[in-house]
């Protein structure tokens, strides 16, 4: 969703003629593309910790089915 935002509010920037409109436009493509650099960290980190979950259980010898 934050992709589609951040495509959508792009390309309306690329499309605008009026400077203060388009400043305004800018504004929140940053605010937008910034949010979704953060949630895309995010994600990477969890799923990193997701595969470090893993491989500990893996190694305490839980059955793989039960962390999955």
């Amino acid at each position: 969703a934050l992709q589609s935002q951040v495509n959508g509010l792009n390309a309306e920037f690329v499309n605008m003629d009026d400077p203060g409109q388009r400043d305004l436009l800018q504004a929140r493509l940053q605010r937008a593309t910034g949010e979704l650099q953060r949630v895309q960290q995010d994600i990477e980190k969890q799923t990193k910790a997701a595969a470090a979950l893993q491989d500990e259980a893996r190694k305490a010898g839980v059955p793989a089915g039960w962390v999955r």
